[in-house]
């Protein structure tokens, strides 16, 4: 054989194995569209530090959001700019406390606006400590933004700019949903023993773009099989154990010191010109039912709103807040939550909070 045949055949050996790797990467996209998925960044560390970064050029007439997955879902960026012109920074992390990011923007910015600060009540006054899977995740991403170099930052303008705009089966969380598709979640499939009880199967919840303003994927909104499997992950998480569950004596020290945090906080935050709204979003049946029990209003929302001393909103008090049907006990699908944007902010106009 001579060196032009050897040539010719690896050339069609090459092209087999293109056409071969482009039919494969097109029939995964096609069957990722199919089922839904959406080209979308992923929302990490590298996204919320983008936005963690805007607060060194805010004014006193800006907005930022800080809080756990509701009032993250809830407040609608794109709808808030149409009506007041400005789009708040998205700061509110999904299965997360907010303290660890109110510390982080009262000590560590010069930020001096308003600041919303939702409250889902089992991570609000969960115990801020490395055991918390939560509390592990936000405050990672905030070492991230505080410690990223200039390598962190073009591989994540690379990624969002290029593939991610390409092909939706890049987009993935840091997140447990077990039908993402990032080859972290593929391998977590492969079954094998478990010492342990695992957790229900959670799909994915939402996607965000690029400023972080979520969308819920559509089928949560849709009664079946994939709202069906949320519901029961919820029932599950908020669902303690009982030897998980603190005693009288130390859920009081829990609720304390996170309270007089939570004024310092504000009240340093005020001190420089600060405005902070507090919210309670809602939540409904059997989430809400087990919050109750777990987090009475009166010892623990009525206790922090009156040593806070701001403007404080929850959803029981006012209609536009209680109205929606909640998909999967937790959170407001697409529609509801822009209405409620635009309904909150007409309230917060009517209280001169705006």
């Amino acid at each position: 054989m001579n060196t032009q045949e050897t040539g010719h055949i690896s050339l069609q050996a090459v092209l087999i194995a293109v056409l071969l790797a482009v039919t494969a990467i097109g029939a995964w996209e096609g069957y990722c569209r199919s089922e839904r998925y959406q080209l979308k960044p992923n929302d990490d560390k590298h996204l919320w530090a983008e936005q963690r970064h805007k607060l060194t050029d805010l004014s006193s007439e800006d907005v930022v959001v800080v809080g756990s997955s509701r009032i993250m879902f809830d407040i609608q960026l794109d709808t808030w700019e149409e009506l007041e012109g400005r789009k708040p920074v998205m700061l509110a992390v999904a299965g997360s406390p907010a303290m660890p990011v109110l510390r982080d923007v009262v000590h560590n910015s010069d930020f001096a606006g308003t600041l919303i600060l939702g409250v889902s009540p089992s991570l609000y006054f969960a115990p801020l400590t490395k055991e918390q899977h939560g509390y592990n995740k936000i405050q990672k991403w905030i070492d991230h933004y505080h410690n990223r170099t200039y390598a962190d930052r073009l591989g994540h303008f690379l990624a969002v700019n290029g593939p991610q705009k390409l092909f939706t089966f890049l987009t993935s969380t840091e997140g447990d949903f077990y039908n993402e598709l990032d080859l972290r979640t593929l391998l977590k499939r492969i079954p094998l023993g478990q010492r342990l009880p695992a957790l229900p199967p959670f799909p994915i919840l939402y996607q965000v773009n690029e400023d972080r303003n979520v969308n819920l994927m559509p089928q949560v909104a849709e009664a079946g099989l994939y709202q069906d499997q949320i519901k029961t992950f919820w029932n599950t998480v908020f669902t303690p154990k009982s030897e998980d569950i603190p005693s009288e004596e130390e859920q009081l020290e829990i609720k304390n010191k996170i309270i007089t945090e939570s004024v310092e906080l504000v009240q340093a935050f005020e001190k420089r010109g600060g405005k902070v709204i507090l919210v309670r979003c809602p939540s409904q049946d059997n989430v809400l039912k087990i919050e109750e029990e777990l987090y009475p209003r009166n010892q623990y929302w009525n206790s922090l709103s009156k040593k806070l001393g701001v403007p404080s909103y929850y959803f029981r008090d006012y209609n536009f807040m209680n109205k929606y049907e909640l998909p999967e006990m937790s959170h407001m699908k697409g529609e509801d939550a822009r209405n409620f944007t635009a309904d909150f902010i007409a309230q917060l106009k009517k209280d001169n909070q705006l």
